[in-house]
């Protein structure tokens, strides 16, 4: 094979790793460039059941999914009509992440929150650490297109040791007016660690 072969061979073939390298970097990263994303957005998809519920509270049911792109986590929520109007991805750390607990709490007039409970997965190096957290989904004004989302704190904990100690922190989460200004916070509880989350204005939540 003449030299001029070879490193047109040689060029074919970094132009194709770089392709390569790009198309799989965007999978990992969720940045997928307009021209591929029709066809590259995903190659396995799982959509749980619809949960029924009324979320913009005009009488007619609406519905909440987890969804699973090629292993990624993701939250939906449809209209009355099924379509998507909504979808946030959660962030995962290891095996086994999932969603396990949605609760739909109103925090005052025309302000109503979806605490959704997801558990990260859990990773297997020298020590098992797992971990569970809340996301806050705020709907504003009983209208579904004013969704914002906010990753609140730690609901569990556990970690395994290579002596094979085990431990976990389970937290309480609670729902509560706790300065009787008409307007509900957020909170969770273990032993002497609290973290108190107060609403603000249009979706945002500060820690206080």
């Amino acid at each position: 094979m003449s030299i001029k072969a070879l490193f047109l061979l040689f060029a074919v073939s970094i132009t194709g790793f770089s392709q390569d390298e790009k198309l799989y970097r965007s999978f990992f990263d969720g940045k997928i460039s307009d021209t591929k994303k029709k066809l590259f957005e995903y190659k396995i998809l799982v959509e749980s059941s619809k949960y029924m519920i009324d979320l913009d509270r005009d009488g007619i049911e609406d519905s909440i999914q987890s969804i699973k792109k090629d292993g990624l986590d993701f939250f939906r929520v449809n209209d009355s009509f099924g379509r998507m109007v909504f979808e946030e991805k959660l962030i995962t750390k290891g095996k086994d992440s999932s969603i396990f607990k949605v609760g739909f709490y109103n925090i005052k007039k025309g302000v109503d929150v979806l605490i959704v409970s997801f558990y990260e997965g859990y990773n297997e190096s020298s020590t098992m650490e797992g971990s569970a957290r809340v996301y806050f989904f705020t709907i504003t004004d009983n209208n579904l297109k004013n969704i914002s989302s906010t990753r609140g704190p730690f609901i569990w904990m556990e970690r395994e040791r290579a002596a094979g100690k085990y431990y976990n922190r389970r937290y309480s989460l609670n729902v509560v007016d706790y300065n009787k200004d008409g307007v509900r916070e957020i909170s969770t509880s273990f032993n002497k660690i609290h973290r108190v989350y107060q609403y603000q204005k249009e979706g945002i939540w500060k820690e206080i």
